[in-house]
């Protein structure tokens, strides 16, 4: 690897890659359409396999629409308390993140602080090896926040505490989280890769632009295969990466 290498994915080894998993929760997945709603919880289960198999660091990312609210100057204030906080009060399934998709052991979880599980339940991954769980963490921030990476200490914990340069992104929606995160992150000096498959918008057409015009500009988009293939041991030094 050499220095006019490190804006590449493939610059990165799993041990400096993390999965971040962008706003996986039930109120926006019962959102999408069947066909495709199916087809984003797979991809988003095989990201979350290989992290798992690989000792990937996992950041799921969530709004945490229980204990925060949105700020006084944030737009999203004006609907929040009439609209949207009566119905998680009502139903709080809906802000609770995709069953498949959740850490696999109940973590006690502060507003917009990370907290790492404590002694995980060991799991399963699809393809059947036992999955590592102990550097799985969850972070919450506000409502009306679109990127994860404002989540209470999240930056040093990627900088400095697991020492992580490249994000692999996926999530609900790409305008909102997945756009987010994704710009954020690359103004901050790290490297993102973006699934598309991985992600959905309300408007396809806002999505396919994101996706092909937008994301390329500033962040790398992939294949669910190739972003697996940055997550799996000794795969992704000296790999090639796409033209994206």
């Amino acid at each position: 690897m050499t220095s006019s290498d490190l804006y590449k994915p493939s610059a990165y080894p799993p041990s400096k890659t993390a999965l971040l998993l962008l706003d996986y929760q039930n109120v926006l997945l019962d959102m999408v359409p069947g066909a495709r709603k199916k087809a984003v919880i797979s991809a988003a289960e095989t990201l979350l396999d290989a992290a798992r198999d690989n000792d990937v660091v996992i950041l799921h990312c969530i709004v945490d629409v229980h204990n925060a609210q949105p700020a006084a100057t944030s737009k999203a204030s004006a609907t929040w308390e009439t609209q949207y906080k009566p119905a998680f009060f009502a139903d709080p399934h809906l802000g609770a993140e995709f069953a498949v998709l959740a850490p696999p052991a109940p973590t006690p979880i502060l507003a917009s602080t990370p907290v790492v599980a404590l002694a995980p339940a060991p799991v399963m991954s699809r393809r059947g090896s036992r999955a590592k769980t102990d550097r799985e963490t969850v972070f919450r921030r506000a409502p009306g926040i679109r990127s994860a990476l404002e989540s209470g200490g999240i930056v040093h914990y990627l900088r400095h505490e697991v020492g992580v340069t490249h994000l692999v992104i996926g999530g609900i929606a790409t305008s909102g989280a997945v756009l987010g995160t994704a710009t954020h992150g690359t103004d901050v000096g790290f490297v993102v890769t973006v699934v598309a498959d991985a992600c959905w918008d309300p408007d396809a057409h806002v999505h396919d632009c994101l996706v092909n015009t937008v994301f390329p500009s500033l962040a790398w988009v992939a294949s669910v295969g190739e972003a697996v293939s940055y997550m799996e041991n000794g795969s992704s030094l000296g790999r090639a990466d796409g033209d994206h």
